[in-house]
């Protein structure tokens, strides 16, 4: 950046605005910047209906655009036709069977994002606006794959609400990439057959009887101590019929909560799974042992998750907390002022 541009920037406030769509719901993160200094941050949720982001998003859009000198939006790609491919001519291209002249991509160092060419238009007809940055997760990946860099075989993985993005680097070098889209009324991902096992299955009915039990146990509490000396004189019968009743539906919270968290866990490991079963047996690749998965957790994986993730896949396992939204913020803002 020339000294006279950032001297103007100085005084004048540019306005980042970073969006991710998850949970069926258009997540918008953003932060105000004069000179060098954050000046004020925001966040805001959008409906989406029929797969279209609420008109309320563009309104908000032009009601900044009125407040502030410049206004930049970026959108993470949550197609589920996007790829990371060791390849970047149309002769390497071939062995993937895609169609070099027929996808629009992201050259990188010996590898390659690619997405078919209408999809770009499809996911701005989502948002009803041209986002000026469009990043797929594989580059989000990248991006937290390249602030720690690491010798051998590791496979990393972006964890967040809808989807696992996986990618195998050998040290510098990209060896295998796949995207999996976990929304139910989204196929999978072209390559695997993602149905969950009848052992994966069975796993989940487990967890689900456990917590059950638990729960009938919490009726037999009243087995358990004497209220003999407890003086109730000055409390109504209504206060104990919404006490009970909070707690029931808290009880009811948090069964659903485990059993939702333990779905996704499990689905989670099988896409770790089928990444790497495809990584080895696809003479493509050339896959050899992997030594490591690194998880970029975007969501709230816990110690008991590595102990089960490390006992099914016989690989050592680390996870590194994220703020999905923030890094998308970050990446924007470093490249739009780099190009300044």
């Amino acid at each position: 950046m020339s000294g006279l541009i950032s001297w103007i920037r100085g005084f004048l406030t540019t306005l980042y605005i970073s969006v991710i769509i998850k949970d069926n719901k258009c997540h918008l993160f953003s932060r105000a910047i004069k000179g060098d200094k954050i000046i004020n941050s925001g966040e805001a949720v959008f409906d989406i209906n029929n797969g279209v982001v609420d008109s309320k998003f563009t309104d908000y859009l032009k009601k900044r655009a009125r407040q502030y000198h410049t206004i930049y939006l970026a959108a993470m790609l949550n197609s589920p036709k996007q790829w990371a491919l060791p390849a970047v001519g149309a002769s390497e291209f071939e062995k993937f069977n895609i169609e070099y002249n027929l996808v629009d991509k992201v050259k990188l160092d010996g590898w390659s994002i690619v997405v078919p060419d209408n999809e770009l238009e499809l996911f701005e007809n989502s948002l009803s606006v041209k986002p000026d940055l469009i990043y797929s997760p594989f580059a989000i990946l990248h991006s937290l794959i390249k602030e720690s860099p690491s010798d051998g075989k590791i496979l990393y993985l972006l964890n967040m609400e809808d989807s696992n993005t996986i990618m195998i680097f050998d040290g510098d070098k990209m060896k295998f990439g796949a995207y999996f889209d976990n929304r139910k009324e989204i196929d999978t991902f072209d390559y695997y057959d993602k149905a969950v096992t009848k052992e994966e299955s069975a796993d989940l009915d487990n967890v689900i009887e456990e917590e059950e039990d638990r729960l009938s146990q919490l009726d037999n509490l009243g087995d358990i101590g004497s209220f003999d000396s407890f003086d109730d004189g000055d409390l109504d019968k209504s206060d104990f019929e919404d006490i009970r009743q909070e707690n029931i539906g808290g009880i009811d919270k948090k069964l659903e909560d485990s059993v939702r968290d333990i779905g996704e866990e499990i689905t989670l490991i099988s896409n770790i799974k089928l990444a790497i079963n495809e990584y080895y047996h696809n003479e493509i690749y050339g896959g050899d042992f992997i030594k490591e998965v690194v998880i970029f957790d975007g969501l709230s994986l816990d110690n008991e998750f590595l102990v089960m993730a490390e006992n099914d896949l016989m690989i050592e396992c680390k996870v590194v907390k994220y703020d999905i939204d923030k890094i998308l913020n970050n990446i924007m803002i470093k490249e739009i002022c780099d190009e300044l």
